[in-house]
């Protein structure tokens, strides 16, 4: 552990920058669940390779091997936490500490009390002192336990406060230690994540919280109470201590091996679910691709698969509580024994004064070993908060390759952007066979614009890869105005070379926000807010944003939801332009940059960059060949190698490959030639708004959502019934776990009644006697040697069925949610992971040990004072009804308080983890934008406000917490002084007033034991309401009932899908007063191909929405084959349906996993799967890969390039053999002649089936049957290309937008 002791200084106490200068400790480890988004993360910035890192591994490897060398020493980990408090927080800890020490000393010092009134006792009854003496000396005493309560009171309360306040502080200058040094990772750390940050995030950090804070301070308080009452003992009498503390080393032995085998368990656990987070965090962020193939079943069994894993280690642990519990209680039951019996051979011989002497001993032995007991269950609580700092510390600790919040590095103040890459070689480090780039040779003079084209897959992404330094090359050098790149500030280069993606993403937060953050990094970001407005202004004005922006609903202040997700492609495209230029960068990064937009805009925003492009350098990656003639410079790219370059018209003329490409885009045949003359003159286009979205086309909320989750919630007690009905095969161990806690729990007047028995026998010094009950308290150890063995393992066995069942379950059900569920703001896919990984287990931590002991502690406080009341009724019902109403309500007001503090807490986490999340999820445009110092603040800001409002509610919730640890010293000394008065007059024999006084000591400890769970039990009611909630809501059912006439399903199976769309009119359920569509009617005949065309946000993927049922239309229906879509299950609905989105999206796993997935049930065979493949065009691909269908996609599918993802994409819509197929821009990010050839291939699979197509590439429509033009929600215009293009209207001047076919002719 050497290493990571030598790390800590960089990390250092809260507020300084830790350096990323310590050793290497390992990866994206973690575990615990959780988070987020979308397909549009990340971007398509790879070629062939899986980028991760090789270094990774090994730091994976180092890191494991430290795992293994023993749970103790990654204690560090846990020590190291308290490095993240200032000076305020260490005197805070320092005081709360202080007061630990002295309130553990109370219980010791109530002894020496006790002690002495027992020989005060013994003198009246052998006769040496007077009633009146007597009844003086019990009301001195008696006053001694009012200062004891007011001693405990204060104490605890001041420690609870102080330390709950410092681990709020301190918690939250770790979380955002661990997301800046996480975003400092080189961007292939990313690539293959192991867990989902909001996982890592929340639940580790709630876990360390939870660690630090009460669970310390009761430990800290405990150790006091254990060495203050030996101290005690000693004084008193150091022969009978000497004798009794032989039952501590055995506890402690036994606690201390097992705690360290539960940490290492823990550790192992948190890695397997932070896999499941990974999963569900993916999942969650491509939702629709998960309803659009009922990928549901599929999903949920590779996430129960995994849960499985956990399950089988957690099972290990039945055998670690089989022995920690019931070692424990086995040795304070026997230790009164073995003191009874060697106090009364003792006192018999007179070397023992009086019983007093010997009482005093066995309750400050009692008092240590109880103190033991209790911190079994913190030690847990500690295990984890341990095993979840090492986890954060693993990232912490790691070295990144590439540091981007490093201030090193050079700066030109005069950067001209010439751009030179000299013999680089590059493959990804996983695949270092795979070479992506081979000896590539590529000069970009300064202020001219270079255009790359080729296949997909051919290096060009990756080249930009490199540029942004996300990358290091394995040969070669590329350098910036003749400087080798490695040399330059990160935050330098990054801000002079902007990026815009072939994926658009941007962040939740307003258009302003995300606009601005452009301005990150650079000079500009101190201007004040009206030239920043200013600026954001001009910016979209020239990328022709800032119309559609004005209309809508709050304008740049609109809030676009998690990944922009309530705007269009073209939309989402056109801001992040904005975003591009709005610095004034150098040079200029476009990876298909204008593919989201239809060619109208597309034609507007190429003039805008065209006028962005004077004076500065412009490298465009484009498919789209119209978009790039304008270029001085257009290089043809091969297998990672250039093949040609030169302008437009040297390559037409030379005739090469290029030319060929320009030839396969061609629209012409003839028919525009003629009519090419009259193209309008640019000055013309003054209507466009007219085709700008003023709409959005995929929802997400703008304001005035209602709360998610608004349902009635069930108490703690209802919700625990219905969650046990509902586990039948949990009802044998959960009765045979409750009959052991109610065996434990009777133990207790049980040793009352001994106790007293015991008492008497040293009152007469009857040796025999007391023998005798002393052995009958060994009995009662082996009783409880049993029972709690017997709970432990099966309490734990409950447990991890109660995680798995509950975590498969909530998994399940969010995924069936419908779309608007995901589009509520509040259930981005930050929160929802996060609450995955957090509520069940809140849930767990409740049904398990804890049930038991708490069952323990009411059985335990019931039967205590019904035998309290039956030996003595008098001073019973004064104890019982007197103090422990006092007892149980402050206890139980504090439960109440916390219940509201614990929800809004939960949610408060989720949210701030969804921002740190949404950040990692689009990690390179975090990068490319040098965000990370901006994101680290946004979540700072976050953080700041929960901590604030946690802090504020400590008060009135610790008050009740110390009342209800104190409260029972006043009834003992009500006990005292009242049963006192009734043995004094005679009431009551010594025999009475012992039982009925130790019983309700007993009882009134129990309750103040209990009352230790209510955070377990806050915890668990909200996690039980928002379990039950998520499945009264769940939408989408696995049911074959077709809620319809079904009787023609057969018939139809083998054509096409006929469709009838009338009279459409829809309004996102969020946004009701916005109609995306208005007045649709259009008709698909069976075995038909209709396109829609139309500007960008004119309601083209809403129709594809809606065709799949995502969203049922406000208005009017659409048929398929006869039957109204709404009627159908919607299993059966989507199950002739295939979807191609526009942002591909495939999951971790292998490449046979991700098709796969298209077919429902079955598996099929890897025959079936090659087929599809071809006829996707991606099989020759796959068959060059070492692997095959084996290779891993990688994380959301990034190891592979955007056209490889799109091709794997449509092999998974063709193997299901869908009767109707939606290609939403499905060949968007293919290359010229990849798209020929799939188009080919969609040409073929389309025979006899009906097929809607949304495209902006207009090649790709040409030959439809119909093809249905859209603009601002209706229909402007329909018809065939031939009949469309004499009409002479809008699809006419989309066409000569694209047409490049005068000089390809």
């Amino acid at each position: 552990m050497k290493e990571l002791e030598s790390a800590s200084p960089a990390v250092g106490p809260a507020g300084s920058e830790p350096g990323s200068g310590a050793e290497p400790q390992g990866s994206s480890s973690s575990k615990s669940s959780g988070q987020h988004h979308g397909p549009s993360r990340g971007s398509a910035v790879l070629g062939m390779g899986q980028e991760t890192d090789a270094v990774e591994q090994k730091d994976e490897e180092g890191k494991k091997e430290k795992k293994k060398k023993g749970g103790d020493s990654s204690f560090t980990f846990f020590l190291r936490v308290f490095t993240y408090n200032d000076t305020k927080g260490w005197l805070l800890n320092f005081i709360a500490f202080v007061c630990m020490i002295i309130s553990g000393t109370v219980l010791p010092l109530m002894d020496l009390v006790f002690g002495k009134f027992v020989n005060v006792f013994n003198d009246f009854v052998i006769g040496e002192l007077s009633p009146a003496g007597y009844r003086s000396k019990v009301g001195e005493f008696s006053l001694y336990f009012v200062y004891l309560f007011l001693g405990k009171f204060v104490l605890d309360y001041a420690w609870t406060v102080l330390v709950n306040l410092t681990a709020i502080r301190t918690t939250k200058e770790l979380r955002i230690d661990f997301v800046r040094q996480l975003l400092r990772q080189e961007v292939s750390f990313f690539d293959s994540p192991s867990s989902s940050v909001s996982g890592q995030v929340t639940t580790n950090g709630n876990l360390i919280n939870n660690g630090i804070s009460e669970k310390l301070g009761l430990t800290i308080q405990a150790i006091s109470s254990f060495f203050a009452a030996f101290v005690v003992a000693f004084a008193v009498q150091w022969k009978l201590t000497l004798i009794v503390i032989s039952i501590v080393p055995v506890n402690l032995v036994v606690t201390i091996i097992c705690v360290i085998l539960d940490t290492a368990y823990e550790y192992q656990m948190f890695e397997i679910y932070g896999r499941s987070g990974s999963l569900a965090e993916e999942a969650f962020s491509t939702i629709r691709t998960a309803h659009a193939f009922w990928a549901f079943p599929k999903l949920s069994r590779r996430f129960e698969n995994i849960l499985e894993d956990a399950a089988k280690i957690g099972a290990k642990k039945s055998l670690i509580y089989a022995i920690l519990f019931p070692i424990e209680f086995f040795c304070i039951f026997a230790g009164y024994g073995l003191a009874f019996w060697q106090g009364i051979r003792m006192y018999s011989e007179g070397e023992i004064k009086d019983p007093g002497t010997v009482v005093t001993v066995i309750f400050a032995v009692l008092v240590a070993a109880q103190a033991l007991t209790q911190i079994a269950p913190q030690t847990i609580a500690i295990s984890k908060a341990t095993a979840a700092a090492s986890d954060i510390f693993g990232i912490i600790d790691r070295k990144s390759q590439i540091d981007s919040l490093s201030a090193g590095g050079e700066i030109l103040e005069d950067f001209k952007g010439d751009i030179k890459f000299s013999g680089v070689r590059f493959a990804y480090p996983t695949r270092p066979d795979v070479p992506v780039l081979r000896c590539l040779d590529l000069d970009v003079p300064a202020d001219k614009t270079t255009a790359l084209v080729g296949a997909s897959g051919s290096g060009k992404s990756t080249i930009f890869g490199l540029l942004e330094r996300w990358y290091l090359p394995t040969e070669g050098s590329i350098t910036l105005d003749g400087l080798p790149i490695e040399g330059f500030n990160l935050q330098w280069l990054r801000t002079s070379i902007r990026l815009v993606q072939q994926e658009p993403t941007l962040f939740s937060g307003s258009i302003y926000q995300n606009v601005v953050d452009g301005l990150a990094g650079t000079g500009m970001a101190s201007l004040p807010e009206e030239e920043k407005r200013r600026l954001v202004t001009e910016a979209c004005q020239a990328a022709f944003a800032h119309d559609f922006i004005e209309d809508l609903p709050q304008s740049y202040d609109t809030i676009i939801g998690e990944r922009g997700a309530s705007l269009s492609g073209g939309q989402k495209q056109r801001i992040v332009i904005a975003r591009s230029i709005i610095s004034n960068p150098k040079v200029l990064l476009l990876d298909e940059a204008t593919s989201a937009l239809d060619p109208k805009a597309e034609k507007i925003v190429q003039q805008a960059l065209n006028n962005v492009a004077k004076g500065r350098t412009m490298i465009i990656i484009a498919h789209r060949l119209s978009s790039i003639r304008g270029a001085d410079n257009i290089v043809v790219m091969s297998k990672g190698g250039t093949i040609e370059n030169g302008t437009h018209d040297e390559l037409i003329a030379h005739n090469g490959a290029y030319a060929s490409l320009v030839r396969a885009q061609d629209l012409g045949h003839g028919s525009i030639e003629a009519n090419y003359g009259e193209e309008k003159e640019d000055g013309e286009v003054q209507d466009l708004d007219n085709h700008i979205a003023n709409v959005s086309t995929a929802a997400s909320a703008v304001s005035g959502i209602a709360p998610a989750d608004d349902d009635e919630g069930y108490s703690l007690a209802t919700g625990l019934w219905y969650v046990l009905k509902e586990q039948p095969d949990l009802w044998v161990p959960l009765t045979v776990t409750f009959i052991c806690g109610a065996a434990g729990g009777a133990t207790y007047p049980a040793l009352a009644v001994l106790f007293s028995n015991t008492m008497e026998g040293f009152e007469r010094m009857d040796v025999g006697k007391v023998n005798f009950f002393a052995l009958m308290f060994f009995v009662v150890a082996c009783g409880n040697l049993v029972v709690y063995a017997i709970a432990g393992w099966l309490a734990n066995a409950i447990a991890q069925h109660i995680m798995k069942f509950y975590r498969a379950e909530l998994f399940r059900n969010t995924l069936r949610q419908d779309m608007v569920f995901f589009d509520q703001p509040e259930h981005s896919t930050g929160s929802l992971v996060s609450r995955l990984s957090a509520e069940p287990t809140n849930l767990q931590e409740l049904i398990s040990m804890n049930l038991a002991l708490m069952l323990v502690n009411i059985v335990n406080l019931v039967s205590s004072s019904i035998l309290a009341i039956a030996y003595g009724w008098k001073l019973g019902l004064v104890l019982t009804f007197g103090a422990m109403p006092a007892l149980v309500g402050s206890g139980y007001v504090r439960i109440r308080l916390e219940f509201k503090f614990e929800d809004d807490t939960a949610a408060r986490f989720a949210s701030s983890s969804g921002l740190a999340s949404e950040a990692v999820m689009a990690i390179r445009t975090v990068s490319s934008l040098a965000l990370e110092r901006a994101v680290v603040e946004r979540y700072r800001a976050a953080l700041e406000g929960i901590a604030r409002s946690a802090i504020g509610s400590l008060g009135w919730k610790m008050l009740f917490y110390a009342l209800s640890q104190s409260v029972s010293f006043l009834a003992m000394g009500l006990g005292f002084w009242y049963g006192g008065r009734l043995v004094s007059t005679g009431e009551y024999t010594t025999g009475q007033f012992y039982t009925v006084f130790v019983a309700a000591i007993f009882s009134g400890q129990s309750s103040a034991m209990f009352f230790q769970y209510t955070t377990s039990i806050t915890k668990a009611r909200t996690s039980m309401n928002y379990i039950f909630a998520l499945r009264r809501k769940r939408e989408l059912n696995d049911t074959d009932d077709s809620g319809g006439d079904g009787s023609n399903e057969e018939t139809l199976s083998e054509k096409g899908t006929a469709v009838e769309i009338e009279d459409i009119g829809f309004a996102y359920p969020l946004r009701p007063r916005l109609h995306v569509l208005r007045g649709i009617n259009v008709g698909i005949a069976s075995g038909k191909m209709i396109a829609f065309v139309g500007a960008s946000g004119c309601g083209k993927s809403t129709m594809i929405a809606l065709l799949e049922r995502f969203y049922d239309p406000t208005t009017g229906q659409i048929r398929t084959d006869g039957q109204g879509i709404e009627t159908r299950n919607r299993r059966l609905h989507r199950r002739d349906i295939a979807l191609v989105q526009q942002e591909p999206v495939l999951y971790q796993g292998s490449i046979r996993e991700n098709i796969a997935l298209g077919v429902e049930e079955e598996e099929p065979g890897d025959e079936a799967i090659a087929d599809a493949c071809r006829q996707a065009n991606v099989w020759d691909f796959i068959a060059s890969l070492p692997e095959g269908l084996g290779t891993p996609c990688g994380n959301q599918g990034l190891s592979l390039s955007g056209g490889q993802r799109q091709r794997i994409a449509i092999a998974r819509a063709l193997i299901r053999h869908p009767r109707l197929l939606l290609l939403d821009e499905a060949t968007s990010a293919l290359d010229t002649e990849s798209e020929k050839v799939v188009k080919e291939a969609l040409d073929r699979a389309a025979a006899g089936r009906t097929t809607v197509a949304v495209a902006h590439r207009l090649s790709t429509i040409r030959d439809a049957d119909l093809i249905v033009v859209f603009e601002r929600g209706r229909v402007a215009e329909r018809g065939t290309h031939e009949e469309l293009i004499a009409m002479r209207g809008m699809y006419y001047e989309m066409v000569l937008g694209q047409s490049l076919d005068r000089e390809a002719a």
